[in-house]
This record gives structure tokens, sequence and C-alpha cells, in this order.
């Protein structure tokens, strides 16, 4: 019979239960009780109402025992299969086999919270006491025990097993010992000897600290004791040690009392380090992870450490991808780079003559390793240098050798052995200090290894590091997600409560009503002016009144007393609201009215109430007065305008200008505070800003008190937060403020955890370093100012690890105390980075994810100041009106209504109402809500007044400029808008790419108007000349030139122009004057491409006319290039100054290629990208610079002045014993040649203020900045060293608020405007129609349909063959394989420099021995496999490396002569590729570089915009820095006198790498540099130039700061926004649930059952199959309900086709989808294309199904079991006649014992037949049925892909043979 579900859909079966209810996930589950709870008897009801909590007990303990061998009986009698039978057609299973397989349930698992129902039901009496099991799903042997802390009740789950082998649970000492452990004052007391542990760790040398330690384990070892004795040891679930966060505690107590033991029995020690083998202080370090007990203690901590731990699972992926590639660019470095570093320039030999003592050979050698000889630079630093061509070169008198003395950086920096070269690596991959490196490399070989660092740079440290942030991103999203989810449900749940208790209240109310209906109904009526004030307040009086702005007035006082007697009706007095006395109210009331805003006791005790509170509500109308508002925001401006402006050594006449300022807003805030204060009355506190503002104006007169006094200056910070009040009107601000508080919040606990982390690893290198650093270790150079000698210096240095500056600090330590330096350096930067990145994330999506930037939602702030606007607008408009005569009617927009009207109307009460209105898009700026047909009727009211409807549009926005009725212009509205919102490329925002194309081609040519609209206006005069025929022939003219101007061809032709204009800028370099010829021919083509781009600009004013040509932002750019071209070449004719930096605008010209880039959609996402995310970002950037003001102006206060020092000849400084102050210094600066200098970078000014803390938040330049800070003493003495050193925390203030959130902000922003884009473009047409589930099954159903099952390789007939197929298929052959390529890897790693003869002749036979192997490897698998080798890349892959492997060796041996072999090497590299080939597990890793793969087009293009901003600052900088004087930092390969050098540098300075070194040499100022001469660099001959050779300190600022915000902040964010995008587009295919990789797997099972791949397999494999397949799309056995349930389709030969299993498989994992029109159409379109993928499928017909199957399985038992019944009782009838014949027959017979025999025999044969028949025809336990309905499966959108499959949860019927006393008969 053909069962049908809902839809018809055969594969779903309904989950209903009829006695259940339905569970979140869909799923329906009986309602929930513990098993204490549930009673034993069928039919009991009243154990429902009992308690739920039950105490634990020996008979508890029974019970589970009793339950466990129950269980396990029922599970040998069937065998594990599922029991069914068939009840009126349908099916019916005994068991779920989806509860079966559950083992918890998620809300009650250990240390969460007891949830809300439970909760309610639970008494305070059984706190810590074991009570039993409240989990069903928990199948051991266990109790728990509930108690509170934090003001919750949390789960503690504990074995039921004894404890330590002899303590039960109702054992009176575990008892004891639950209880403690479980008690929340016990977790208090632990966690504050945890910290006061915490404080004795940091002060390591203090003596009372080791006798505390003693205390601090006893308290420990007591903790420890109580918690073994209430869990046991480690043998069951829920111990002790099964809880990793206690083998912390327990390694910490063990090797405590190690290290005392070994201090006890080991001799003294004199304290140093005695060259014993066993150092006790490693041990101790051990003690430093006490501080992470915290977490396991404090609940919020312990799951912010879960997320993090989930998220390291998936960081695993990254970390390993991470670590291969590391080793790739080790082993490349190893081979080309191995030894180079070593090169050094050794003074020329002189002349010397043998002697016998002393040979050539042995004084050459003595030569060259006296240090003494070796070329240093200006830093002391001896010089690297190359031989290679175009490498750095000696200097005259020098030579280049190679192996000359150490590596640099103290030996550290080098390729020469694997190790170094890993390290060297990772400090490539992680950006810090790279520019050395990269420097020095390309030094010694030549620009060409540019490449190796663009590789390594923007593939490891770009990719890898972000694609850690988007695993990042994304776990946090999850976790955000569920945290979401669980809140929601909360929330909902309040909600019903909630509901609830107000309909019984409003129920109570209407009660109440009734009641006071019928008692007033007799009262007489009240008199007026009877009442006192204030005594009618609390009543529910019927004559409360509502306002006009519909804002409940309160209570209707009457008058203040009988005696106020006057002709006028005393005012009525309304109690003051939130709604009517808050910030957002508008002041006016209904005339007669006043409000009190007053605290209650005040109308009792004061007699002149009546004028009071009329002076109240006057002063609130003022101060709610929008311009009251306007002026406060601009004293704000002006007096942060004020307090900038202050700088070092300002005339006297400003520091009292500036003290006046400061009094003047002093006062002003005061008064606006009474003023506030005196309005709001007690209202004015519940407003946040007020209290700020309160603050502030007393911080300001304490600081006006304590003006003369020394070292207060912190108080006068307190003014600089007189900027934050700007937040209160400017949106973006307060936006940017609230993220940062919430954040804060949210992040609470992460800060926790990073504080710890940053805490442990401060003390483990405290513990293990601070005897390390001693001055003779470090020679001249002394003690590194960042060491561990200190508890805080051991802290600033961990924060500057975590900041990402490590690998300068690692050589210090290294020098101090060797390699040990890397176990805290390495993990600090792993953990520590990793959780930064997890904070940042954290931020953005906190951020972005509640409150946009860009958001509209209208504030009530910003109105006001509308409001004001708009006030001063009419006003002058007034003004204006008077002196003219014509009305202007476009001055006032269509719904101009009376203001005062308008706040009558304003409705502040309903919220809703004010959603409702947003919602359409018709809310006005203040506040009133208009009808959409209201507001069209205004436009159609006026619309004939306008010349066009546009003029119309604005005018009706000329009233309040910030209004959002976007909405409420209508559709030609919206069009218009369309067209002006063209992009810059004239290409409308949003268009669709291959919209753009049609229009193109289908484009009419039309002539514009020539000149723009007011010169146009003369109509007649226009008509005239269009009729004549000059104007005709004009207009024929324009026409042509449009055609030529759009045609592709001319747009192509004048792209190369630009090209060709732009790479002849590039050889315009400093060396151009020795090449006379290009210098002509440069000349010429300049004025060749002038005058060809000047024809193109007039053909473009004839074509498009100026009004087109001057209103579009590329053509406005080539104007001007062409402008400056001409001008230069007229400069340049007249022989006049050098204009060559005009030359450089030109270059500007290079912007243009992005009209043509604009074509492609990719590429113009890109371009839109930026320009849309300009807006966005300089919002931001505007706030962060007012963010950053108040730094800046600290650092003023803090630091002007103080940064000057007095620098001995060699611009050492000098000691403060030496010189004191700068009179001393200039006494002697005639004498010692002594000079008061000050920084470059300073705090002397607010703006210098600002480049310096731009190094700081860049990590470039700011160890210097914060050096001069820290040694500040006051202004004029001299720095001393670490005078100043809590200086640090300013500086730590500004990383961790100026730096770190605003700029991740401007990330943040970008990734936004991304998406937001994404969204518009992304999507086909009929996608729009289709939910994301829908979408999800077809991008499903269209990869099934790619895919096919192959045909297995047949084992081939011939003997010889077949054996080597066997081996190729083989896994230990693959396995054998991997373990080569591992050894390969291992020798590759051996080399290293300066290898002996013989490891090299070694390594060169190994290299041979495994070439030979991969190569017999691929002939094996080329024999066994045929041709179908070449069917797998892989195997292609491992053919190329093993023919590159052969050639190389081939090569090395012919061409080691000629040719450089170290690049063939390289080839080697490419064997570890292979390692990748068998790692099944590296699924993960094909994800990741998946991701990169799907990035690389948008990669591309991105890098193409980079290489263009790259070329245009090169060449600016060529014209600009070209001439400037060769200084350190800048030598021969690092400057900007030739393109490729500057490309060069640029390229380092685009990850901003060393770019305050750069502009250190852009400060160049005489008498260092000549101002009138600069010098060629070939020959020293001196010419005039414009800036001689000196720098351009303001130029070089603009140059470096711009480029770097472009290039950083744009670029690179836009290259992290792919690649996460990407990322998650990866990502979500695998959330979707199934991905490509689960389609091969599939295919990959099939072919084992399949291996003629027929398409088909057997019936009988199909549950084998399904449950050899890996989830998602496997079912794991027992899985025959599932299978049953998918009705799958059963053909000829009972075979099943794999699509069909397929197409079932896919809807287990998806859920239900819904079935729209839409849906349908495209699955009719994919089973169309399924039919032409496998016609085997159409041509078979089908015969059953599994449904049918298992029916026809169960009714053919069922009648076998009838049958046997009616068997047996047919033996019954004849046993039953042949006893009556019998008993007939023995009644005749006398004799008793053979009767009583007989009689026994037929007890015993009637005793068998009946239980025969009892046992075969009636079936066990037939209370617990399931049986299966084939309904379809009902899931809600958002299951989980593992919950869906309960597609056999199954409604019970009652059994086939019912219980005694049911009335339930069965119909047979």
């Amino acid at each position: 019979m053909e069962m049908k579900g809902k839809d018809g859909d055969k594969n779903h079966l309904s989950p209903f239960d009829q006695n259940g209810t339905q569970g979140k996930d869909g799923r329906i589950s009986p309602s929930w009780r513990p098993p204490s709870a549930k009673s034993s008897r069928v039919g009991d009801e009243e154990e429902e109402t009992g308690p739920r909590f039950r105490l634990y007990d020996k008979r508890s303990w029974e019970d589970q025992v009793q339950k466990e061998r129950d269980a396990q009986r029922k599970l040998d009698k069937n065998n594990g299969k599922a029991v069914a039978h068939l009840v009126d057609g349908e099916l019916k299973f005994e068991d779920d086999e989806e509860e079966a397989r559950k083992t918890r349930d998620p809300t009650l698992q250990e240390g969460n919270i007891l949830p809300d129902e439970l909760s309610e039901v639970f008494t305070v009496d059984y706190y810590g006491k074991p009570l039993e099991e409240i989990d069903k799903y928990i199948k051991d042997k266990t109790f728990v025990a509930i108690a509170p802390r934090f003001s919750n009740k949390y789960i503690h789950r504990f074995t039921a097993t004894k404890a330590l082998g002899c303590l039960t649970p109702w054992n009176p000492v575990r008892k004891l010992a639950v209880y403690i452990a479980t008690n929340q004052f016990f977790d208090y007391l632990v966690i504050l000897t945890i910290l006061c542990n915490c404080v004795f760790l940091a002060m390591p040398d203090d003596p009372a600290s080791e006798t505390a330690e003693y205390v601090f384990l006893g308290i420990y070892t007591l903790e420890c004791i109580v918690k073994l004795t209430a869990r046991g040891l480690i043998i069951n679930k829920f111990t002790y040690l099964r809880d990793p966060w206690n083998w912390l505690d327990f390694v910490v107590i063990i090797s405590a009392y190690v290290t005392i033991i070994i201090d006890f029995t080991s001799s003294p020690s004199t304290g140093e380090d005695d060259g014993s083998v066993f150092n006790p202080q490693m041990l101790r370090t051990f003690r430093v992870l006490r501080a992470l007990k915290t977490v396991s203690i404090v609940p919020g901590l312990k799951t912010i450490v879960g997320a993090l731990l989930r998220a390291f699972k998936l960081l695993f992926e990254v970390i390993i991808l991470t670590t291969f590639c590391l080793m790739i660019f080790a082993l490349f470095g190893l081979q080309v780079y191995v030894g180079i570093l070593r090169q050094k320039c050794v003074a020329n030999i002189p002349e010397y003559n043998a002697t016998p003592s002393k040979s050539y050979l042995a004084y050459y050698d003595e030569w060259i390793k006296n240090d003494a000889n070796w070329y240093q630079d200006g830093e002391g630093e001896y010089l690297i240098c190359g031989n290679a061509s175009a490498a750095g070169s000696c200097p005259s008198g020098y030579t280049c050798l190679p192996d000359i003395g150490e590596n640099p950086n103290f030996g550290y920096t080098s390729f020469d052995h694997f190790g170094w070269a890993m390290l060297t690596s990772f400090q490539l991959i992680t950006l810090d200090f790279w520019e050395d490196t990269y420097n020095k490399v390309i030094r010694a070989m030549g620009p060409w290894n540019v490449l190796f660092f663009v590789i390594v740079v923007f593939f490891g440290s770009f990719y890898l590091i972000n694609l850690m942030l988007a695993v990042v991103a994304m776990s946090y999203e999850e976790e955000a997600v569920n945290t979401n989810r669980e809140k929601e449900e909360k929330e909902r749940k309040e909600a019903a409560k909630d509901k609830l208790k107000k309909e019984a209240a409003a129920d109570k109310a209407k009660a109440d009503k009734e009641v006071a209906k019928d008692s007033t109904k007799w009262k007489p009526p009240k008199e007026d002016g009877k009442q006192s004030n204030g005594t009618n307040n609390n009543k529910d009086s019927k004559d409360s009144k509502v306002s006009s702005s519909g804002i409940h007035l309160g209570d209707n006082d009457g008058d203040l007393s009988t005696k106020t007697k006057s002709s006028k009706p005393p005012p009525k007095i309304i109690k003051g609201s939130l709604k009517n006395s808050g910030e957002e109210s508008t002041g006016r009331n209904e005339p007669g009215t006043l409000v009190d805003r007053n605290h209650s006791c005040m109308g009792k005790c004061c007699y002149c109430f009546i004028p009071w509170l009329r002076l109240q509500n006057l002063v609130f109308i003022f101060v709610s007065d929008p311009l009251f508002d306007l002026f406060i925001t601009l004293c704000i401006g002006v007096n942060t305008i004020f307090m900038g402006l202050e700088y070092h050594n300002m005339p006297d006449q400003l520091v009292t200008a500036t003290t006046v300022a400061n009094i003047v807003f002093t006062v002003i805030f005061t008064l606006e505070a009474v003023l506030k204060l005196t309005a709001f009355g007690k209202f004015y506190f519940s407003n946040g800003w007020n209290n700020f503002d309160l603050v502030i104006v007393a911080a300001s007169w304490i600081d006006f008190g304590l003006a003369d006094l020394d070292g207060v200056s912190v108080i006068r910070t307190f003014r600089l937060l007189r900027v934050f009040k700007l937040a209160q009107s400017w949106r973006t601000m307060r936006v940017l403020l609230s993220i940062i508080m919430s954040t804060l919040g949210a992040l609470g606990n992460l800060t926790v955890i990073l504080v710890i982390i940053i805490y442990i690893f401060a003390v483990i290198g405290l513990q293990l370093f601070r005897k390390s650093y001693t001055a003779d270790k470090f020679g001249e150079d002394g003690v590194p100012r960042w060491n561990f000698n200190t508890f805080f210096h051991a802290l600033m240095l961990i924060f500057r690890i975590l900041c990402g500056e490590w690998i300068e600090e690692l050589w210090n330590c290294m020098r101090a105390a060797d390699e040990l330096c890397m176990v805290v350096f390495l993990p600090t930067l792993v953990f520590g980075y990793f959780i930064v990145l997890n904070l940042f994330l954290a931020l953005l999506l906190n951020a972005f994810g509640s409150e946009s930037l860009k958001g509209s939602d209208d504030n009530e702030e910003e109105d006001k100041l509308a409001l004001a606007f708009g006030k001063i607008k009419r006003f002058c408009c007034c003004c204006c009106n008077r002196f003219k005569k014509t009305p202007r009617t476009a001055s006032v927009g269509p719904d101009d209504i009376d203001e005062e009207k308008q706040i009558g109307m304003t409705d502040l009460d309903s919220d809703t109402k004010d959603k409702k209105a947003i919602a359409n898009g018709t809310l006005k700026a203040n506040g009133i809500n208009h009808d959409k047909g209201e507001v069209d009727k205004a436009f159609d009211a006026k619309r004939d007044k306008f010349s066009d409807f546009d003029a119309a549009r604005k005018a009706s926005k000329a009233k309040d400029s910030t209004a959002s009725n976007a909405g409420s212009t209508s559709k030609a509205g919206e069009t218009k808008d369309k067209k002006d919102k063209k992009d810059k490329d004239g290409m409308a925002l949003g268009d669709e790419a291959n919209d753009m194309d049609d229009d193109d081609e289908n484009k009419e040519t039309v002539v514009e108007d020539c000149l723009p609209g007011f010169c146009m206006s003369n109509h007649a005069l226009w008509s005239d000349f269009d009729e004549s025929s000059f104007g005709k022939k004009w207009y024929k003219l324009r026409y042509t030139m449009c055609k030529i101007v759009e045609h592709k061809a001319f747009e192509y032709s004048i792209l190369v122009c630009i090209a060709l204009s732009s790479m002849s800028l590039a050889f315009e370099d400093v060396y151009l004057y020795t090449r006379p010829e290009l210098e002509a021919a440069l000349y010429y083509s300049n004025i060749v491409f002038a005058v060809l781009f000047t024809i193109e600009m007039l053909m473009k004013w004839i074509a498009l006319g100026f009004k087109k040509y001057f209103t579009s932002f590329w053509t406005i750019l080539d104007f001007f290039i062409v402008v400056i071209s001409l001008a230069s070449l007229i400069a340049d004719a007249a022989g006049g100054e050098d204009i060559s930096a005009f030359r450089s605008l030109r270059t500007l010209r290079a912007f243009r290629p992005l009209r043509a880039i604009s074509r492609w959609q990719s590429m113009r996402i890109v371009v839109n990208a930026l320009m849309l995310a300009i807006p966005a970002i300089l919002n931001v950037l505007v706030v962060c610079m007012v963010f950053w003001l108040i730094f800046s102006i600290m650092g003023v206060q803090f630091l002007s002045g103080r940064f000057y020092k007095c620098k001995d000849a060699s611009g050492e400084v000098l000691l403060p014993s030496v010189v004191a102050n700068k009179s001393q210094c200039l006494a002697m600066a005639s004498t010692h040649n002594y000079t008061w200098v000050n920084s470059n970078i300073n705090f002397d000014n607010v703006l210098s203020g600002y480049l310096a803390l731009f190094q700081v938040a860049t990590y470039e330049g700011w160890m210097e900045v914060m050096d001069d800070a820290v040694d500040s003493t006051d202004v004029d003495k001299q720095p001393s060293f670490e005078n100043n050193l809590y200086m640090y925390l300013y500086f730590v203030a500004f990383i961790i608020f100026g730096s770190f959130f605003t700029l991740n902000l401007i990330i943040g922003v970008i990734i936004d405007n991304f998406n937001a884009l994404k969204k518009k473009y992304d999507g086909s047409a009929l996608d729009m129609f289709l939910t994301q589930g829908q979408k999800n099954y077809m991008n499903t159903l269209k990869k099934l349909g790619s895919k096919k099952p192959q045909k297995t390789i047949k084992r081939p007939k011939a003997a010889c063959q077949a054996v080597f197929y066997d081996v190729a298929v083989s896994t230990k052959f693959d396995l054998c394989i991997v373990v080569v390529i591992f050894m390969n890897m291992i020798a590759m790693a051996v080399d290293h420099y300066k290898m002996t003869k013989y490891v090299s002749n070694i390594l060169d036979i190994l290299n041979i021995l495994f070439t030979t192997i991969f190569t017999l490897e691929s002939v094996i698998k080329i024999i066994g496999l045929r041709h179908h080798y070449f069917r797998q890349p892989w195997n292609v892959f491992d053919f190329v490396v093993v023919v590159v492997s052969l050639v190389s060796i081939i090569l090395e041996d012919l061409l080691a002569s000629i040719f450089n072999p170290t690049l063939l090497r390289v080839f080697r590299v490419f064997r570890i590729g292979r390692v990748l080939r068998l790692i099944k597990a590296a699924k993960g890793i094909r994800k990741l570089l998946f991701a990169l793969i799907i990035s690389l087009p948008a990669l591309i293009n991105i890098g193409a915009l980079l290489c263009l901003i790259m070329y245009i600052y090169a060449i600016i900088g060529m014209s600009l820095f070209g001439n400037m004087k060769i200084e350190l930092p800048l030598d021969d390969t690092v400057n900007f006198q030739t393109f490729a050098s500057s490309f060069v540098l640029l390229l380092r300075l685009s990850t901003s790498a060393g770019w305050n070194d750069i502009l250190e040499t852009m400060y160049l100022q005489p008498p260092d540099c000549d101002p009138d001469y600069a010098t060629r660099p070939e020959g020293g001959e001196k010419f005039k130039y414009s800036t001689g050779d000196c720098g351009s300190p303001a130029f070089g600022v603009f140059y470096m700061v711009s480029y770097i915000l472009i290039i950083f902040l744009v670029v690179i964010n836009m290259y992290i926004a792919i690649i996460l995008e990407n990322f998650n587009q990866a990502h979500e295919a695998e959330e979707v649930g199934i991905t490509e990789d689960d389609f091969d797997e599939f295919y990959v099972v099939w072919e084992k059952y399949d291996p003629l791949a027929t398409q088909f397999i057997k019936y009988e494999h199909l549950s084998h199959f399904v449950g050899d397949l890996d989830p998602p799309l496997g079912i794991p056995r027992p899985n025959e309900i599932a299978l049953v349930a998918f009705d799958l389709p059963i053909v000829e030969g009972d075979k099943i086709h794999c699509l069909d299993v397929l197409i079932a498989l896919c809807k287990n994992v998806l859920g239900r989808v819904e079935e729209t029109e839409e849906f349908k159409e495209l699955k009719s379109q994919m089973e169309e294309k399924f039919q032409e993928t496998f016609p085997t499928r159409v041509n078979t017909s089908k015969t059953s199904s599994t449904m049918q199957k298992k029916k026809e399985d169960v009714a053919a038992k069922t009648l076998q079991n009838a049958w046997r019944t009616f068997k047996t009782q047919k033996q019954l009838r004849n046993l039953t006649k042949m006893a009556m014949q019998k008993a007939e027959a023995d009644e005749n017979e006398k004799n008793s014992k053979t009767r009583g025999a007989s009689l026994a025999n037929l007890g015993k044969r009637l005793n068998s037949a009946l239980s025969n028949f009892f046992s075969s025809s009636r079936p066990s336990s037939a209370t617990s049925r399931h049986s299966i309905k084939s309904q379809t499966t009902v899931t809600t959108p958002g299951n989980s892909q593992r919950k869906s499959k309960s597609t056999l949860q199954v409604p019970a019927v009652g059994p086939i043979y019912p219980a005694k006393g049911s009335d339930k008969e069965l119909e047979l």
C-alpha cells in the first residue's frame, strides 16, 4: 500500500508522538521529567506533582544497577536489531534509534547553570547534597549536587561508584567532602589564596615569599584531598583526574613537593647554578600556572577558555599549514641563502713580502680575520656586500669576501642551518623587523630576491596570519550565534512569564475597577480646591490628563492651597516623568499647565513652589531649545581648539589667552550644568551625559584650586574629557564610544584571560632570567632597557611581545641566557597574539553586529542640531525675503508646518509608532509621523511650481537636512537619485556587470548641453542658434566627436598613451644626465604626449560639452594633468626654475586605467568598495583624530619641551652627571663641541604629537619615542635613564584605546562595506526568490549532478602486471612512500653551512637514493595502473617532481662548472608537497588552500591596484627625494635615486616596516646638508638644485603618512576582507552540511560495493554502505529505521540506484525544504539534468521500495506468527479432544494411581503447549512501542544537521494486544 505524508513526500517520516510535546528541533519528546520523578507504574499521575529532586541513597544505586542490567538483557535479546510491527498498515517500532544514540542532555552538563524550569522546583535544603541523576540520557552510574555560586545554581556531577575504592555516595565522609567541594565559600577561599599567591610570585627575592609558599601549598593540598574524597581518583567518569583543569592543580602540587624534597636532600647550593644536571628553578616555574586555576573556578572564564580551545582545534589546521609553509621557506633559504650573510667588505691587503716565520697565506688569513680591517657603516655594523650583479658593492679600497666572521645580529640572523632558517622565516612571517633581513639579503644577492620576500610577506604573512583571523572569526561567530540563541530562548521564556503575570494583573485590575465603579456611583462629586497638593498622586483617578502631544501628564493636582485666590484659573500641575522631563523632550506644554520635576518633598516644605515651578518650566523651555544645544556644541569645539593651541615656548600673550579662555569655558559649562540641573530637577541624573558633565565641571574647578601646586597636572587631563561631550551631538563618535564601552563590558572575561597570560609569562620570565641580564654579557652596549629584572619590566616586555615586537628582545635574551628564551618568547607570541586576535575580532563582530557606523537611525540630538540650523536658516531667509519682492516658494518645503504645531504633534510616548514610521521610511527629523499618502499629496499640490521633480524633492528636504524620508519619495525620485548617484567612473553604483555591457552596446549617442543650466536659461537665444545652419553643422560635428570619443578604440589608444607616458617617467632618475640620447628622447616624447592629451581634452570638450566634462571626477583629473604638463613644458622652454615636482603630478594620469579596469565586475567591486568605503573610513578617521587629539594634548602637557638633550660630537647623549641642563650644555658647546638638540619626533605641539602617536600606533619608531618619554626629566634639563618609568603606562593606554580600538574599527568599516557590496552584486535572478535553505539544497543538487560513480581500475590479466597493480593500490606501499618523503625532508634539513666533505657526500648519495625510490614508485604505478595513472592530479604532480629531480641530478653533474646549481636544488623542495597527498586529515589544509585559490582573482585585482599606487609613489619619491644626501639608513641599495630602488623600498614600506627611519632622513637640514647644491651620484660633481641635498620635512611627513595610510589601511585591509569572505564561503559550503569532498567520499565507498560502476548496489548491502560513510552523509548503524523512512525505490534484482541513496542522504542532512513554485521549477530542471547524466536510472522500472520491503517483511513475520498461533490452537483443540476421550476411557478404570499419572502427563503437555503458544504469538514488552507513519518530518529551518536525522521517532499506537482493562479493542 502506498504511504503518503502531508506533502506526498515519502522520504520523511513524522516524528509526532501522541503524548509528547514538540521540541525545539522539531522533534517530539515526552514532557521532561528526571528518572527520579518518573513513575514506575503506568498511569500513576500523582507522582508528577511530587518532588523532582530526590536524595541519592542505597536504593538509588540499586535502581541504577537494575536499569543497566535490563538494558543489557534487552540488547542481547534483539541482537541489536530494531523490532517493528504493522498496525493498520502502518509500521510501528519499539525503540527510537536517535534517543538511544544520545549520551547526555546539553542543557544539563557538568558546570552548567540549572535550567529555569528545574530551578523553580529546587529547594534550598538540597544545596551541596548528593541527588539522583537529573539527566535521563546519561547511561553511567552518577549523581549530581546543585550548589549556588555568584547567585546562580550550578550543576556538579560525580560518579556514584566508590571513591578511592571505599567511600560510597551515602558515606558521611564523602557527603561532607561533596558539600565542601561544591560550596561557593570554599571556591572564594581558593581564589583569594591564588590572588595572594600571585602577589608573592611577583616578588621572587622577598624572603617572606619562601615562607608563604608553604602556607599556599598546604591550602592547595587540602583542596586536592577534599576533591579526591568527593570525586575519586581516575577510574570512572567525572572523577578528579578526568577533568583536565585538575591535571593542572595536580602537576603543580606534585612538582612543588618534588622541589621541596630535592631542596632537602641535595646539598645546599650557593645560589648560583652549580652546574648540576637538575635545576629546581625550572620546576619552580610550574608554580606560576596556579594563576590559571582562577579560570577553572570562575564560571564565565571557563566557557571563554572552552571557546578559545575550540577555536584552537580549528586553528590546528592553519597552524599545520603555517608550519609546513615555514619549513618550505626555511628549506628554500637553506638551499639558496646559506652563508651569504657572512659576506663582508675587507680592506685591500697591502704589499707583503713573505718571511720564513710567516708565509703570505698566513699573513692573508690573519689580515682578513682581523675585524679592524672590516668596513663598518655609521652605526658600527659591518657592511654586508655581494658579488652578484646589482648587489651591494664595497666602497673603494675594500673587497667583498665570503665567510668573514659571524652572521649579523649577534650571529642569530642567518640561513646557515635549519633551526636558524626556521627562526628567520618566522620573523619574516610575523613582519617583525623584517626590513633588516630584507635589506641584507638584497645587498648580498641582488634585487631579484625581492620575489622570495614578496611570496613570504604576501602569502606567508598576509594570507596565513589572516587565515588565523578568519578561523578565529568563524569560531567566534559560531559562539556568538549559540549564546544569542540561548539568550533569545531565555528572553522568550521570560516574556511568556511576564505576559501571564500581566494578564493576571490586568484581570485583577479589571475586577478592582468593577468594584470601584460600584463604590463611586454613590459618592457626591468632589469640590474643586479642597485637595492639598500631592494627595491625589497615588490614586487611580479618572481625571488624569493626556496632553495634546500624547504624553501622559500625570494626575490633575488642584490648587496649591485654598489661600491662592486669583482671577486667573490656577495652573494645572503635572507630575514629571522621564518622557516629558528627559533630554528628549521638546519643552512645550499645554498652556496653563506646569510640569513638576522636583522631589516630592519640595512641594511640602517650599512656600514659593508655584513661582519656582514657573521659573523651572521657563528654564526647561530655554534648555530644550535646539539653539542652546548648538551653542554648547560650538563652545565645546572652540574649547577643544584652544586646548590644542598649547605648544612649547609659546608667547606670554597666548598663555594668557588660553588661561582666560579656560576660565570662560569653565564658567559656560558650569552655567550649563546649573541650568540643566534647574530645568530637569531630579531627572537630571537619569542621563549619563549629564553626570559626565557634572564630573568634568567639578574637576575643572578643582584644577583651578590646585593650579599653583606642583605634580597635579593629572587633574588637568580631566579637562580634556570635555572633547567627549562632542559625542552628545556627533553620532559617529557616540557610536564609537558605545562600541568601545560595550566591548569592554562584553570582553571582560577575555581581558581577564589575557591579563592572566601576560602575568604568567611575565613571572616565568622573571623566575628564569632575572639574574641573567648582567652587564658583563652585553659589553659596551650595557644591559638593555627591556629586560626581566623587575616585575614591571617583565610585564612591559611581555606587552611588547604581544604587540608583535619580539625578535630584537629575543636576541638580547639569547645573549643573556641562550636558547632557553624561546620557551618564553614563542609561546607568548602564539598564545598572546592569538588571544589578542580573538579580542579584536570579538570587538569587531560585537560592534558591527549591534550598531553600524553608517546606520540611519535618527537621533534626537542630531535632530535638535538640524532644527537649530533650520531655525537659523529660516531666520536668514526671512531677512532676505524682506528685501525681495517675489515670494520664494522653493525655499519652503511642501510640508512646512508651523514649528509650534509640529512640536505639539510630536508623539514621544509611542515608540512603536515611531518604529513603524521608520520602517515605512517616513519619519521626519523632528519626529513627526506622516502618512505616505499625505506626503505624496503634498508633493502633488506643489509639483507644478517647480521646473522638475528633483527641485521639488530638494525643496522638501531643505527644512530638515537629516530627515530620513527616503521611503517617502516616490519611484520617480529614486530613479532620478540613481542617475545622480553614478559612480566616479560614470557607472551607477550597484549596476550589474551584465547590465553595463548591454548599456554599452545599445547606448544611443546623446549630445549633452554645452554649458551649465544658468547659461542656457535664455531659451530664445539658444533655440535660434540651434535652428541656424552653423548651429546644425556644429551639432553634427559634436555628434561625430561623441561617436569617436565613446568608441572603445579611442579609449584604448588613450590608455596606451597613458601607459607609455607613465613608463617614460620611470626613466627620469638621477642618472639621466649620463645618457643624453635618452634625455632628448624623453624630452620630445614629453611634448608629444602633452600635445596628444591636449587634443584628447579638446575633443572631449566639443563632444561632451563643458557641463558634462567638468562634472566627472576622472575628466577633471585629466584636465589638471594636461594643464600641469603644458605648464611644465612652457617652464622648460622658458628655461624657468626646475618644476620637476610638477612632472610627477602627471603620473596621476596613471589612475585613468581604473576606468578600463572598472569594466570587470570583480575589479569594479574593489574600486567601488574603496570609493564607497572612503566616506565611512573618513568618518571613523575623523573620530579617531578626535580620540588621538586627547592623547596628543595629554602628551603636550606631560612632555612638551622635555625631549631636548645634550649630545657630544659623535652624537652620543651625555649623562646628567656630566651635563645637568641646557645652560651647562651651551656653556660647554665651544670647548667640548656639545650641542643641545631636540628629537625629530616630539610632543612640542599637537601636530608633532599626532606624528609621534602615529609612529606608536604603527609600532615603528615607537621604541625611540617611548625611550625619550621614559627618560624625560623637566624642561631644559638633561634626560636621565628611566627617570619617568610610569610614562610607559600612557603609551600602553594609547596603544589599547587609540591604536587597537580605532584602527581595528577602520578595518571593520572596510569589511562591513565590502560585505554590503557583495550582497548587492551577488546572486542570479532566480536565486532572489529562494530562501537560504532552498539555495543550499539547490547547490547541493547541482554538485550531485556533476558527480558519477567511477569505474574502479580493473586488475590486469597478465600475472606480472597484476603484481605491480597490487603494489600500486596497496595502502602499505603508500605508507612506505610517506615515510621515505619524511626521511627525505629530514635529509634536506641536515644540510648546513660549512659541512664536512664526508657529510656532503652522504647527503649526495641519499639524494640519489631518494630520487631512485621516487622514480621506481612512479614506474611501478605506471606499469600497474597503465594510462589511468595520469587520471589523478596528484600522480601527475609526482611525475613532474620525479622528472625535475632527475634533470637536476644530471644537470648538477654536467653544468656544475658553468651554471649555479643552487637554483636547481630548490626543485627538491617540491618533493615535500607530496606529504600533503596522503594525509587524509589534510582535508582541512585543502580547504584553506582552496580558499586562497578562490581568492586569487580578487587578490590579483588588488595586487594591480597596489602596484599602481606604488608606481605613482615611486615616481613622486624619485623626483622629490632623488637628490637627497645618502645617510643611514639610506645606502647604495636603499634610496630614491632610481625607479627600481624606489620601488623595492616602497614594497618594504607597504607593510610600514621601518618607515620611521626613512622619515628621519627626510628631516635632514643644514648644517648637516647643503641647501643649494646637490651632488651627482657618479663623480661627486655638485649642481644647483632647489632644495640642495637636504630633506623636506613637510613633504616627507605627508608623503610617508599618506602612503602608509592608503596602502596599509585600504589595500591591505581589502586583502583581509577578501580572504575572510572567501574563507567564509569555503566554510559555508561545509556548514550547509555537504561539500564536494563528501560526494567524492560517497563515491569512493560506493566503488567498494559496486566495483563495475553499474550505479546500483544490492538492497541487503544498503545498511552496511550507509554505515561505512563518514558524517555528515553517513548514518552509523543501527540505521534500519532511517533507511526504511527514506522509502528508497528498489528496482529489479533487489537493487538501489546511487543517486536515490545520495538524494535521500542529502535530504536527511539538510532537513525539510519548503516547496514553493520557484523551487519546484528549479527542481524539475535538475531532474531533467539527472536524466541526462544517469540514463540507467531512467531505464529501470521500480518494483518496490525500502518502506514497502520492510512492511512486507513485518507482514510476513506477522503471518508466520498468526499461522503458528493457529497451529498451536489447533493442537490445543486436538489435545483437549484426546484428553476428553481419554478421560471417558479412563473413567472405567478403577486404579487411581494410573489416573494420577496420566493427569500429570496431561498437565505437562498442556503446560508446554500453552507456553509455546504465548511465546510465539504475543510480542514482548507491548507497552513501549512506537509506530511509524510515513509522514514528512517537520523540521524548523534552524535545525542542526544531526537532529534532522530523527526521521524515525514515531508515534505510539496501542499495542496489538491491549493491556487489561483497556477499552481499545482491536478490530481484526
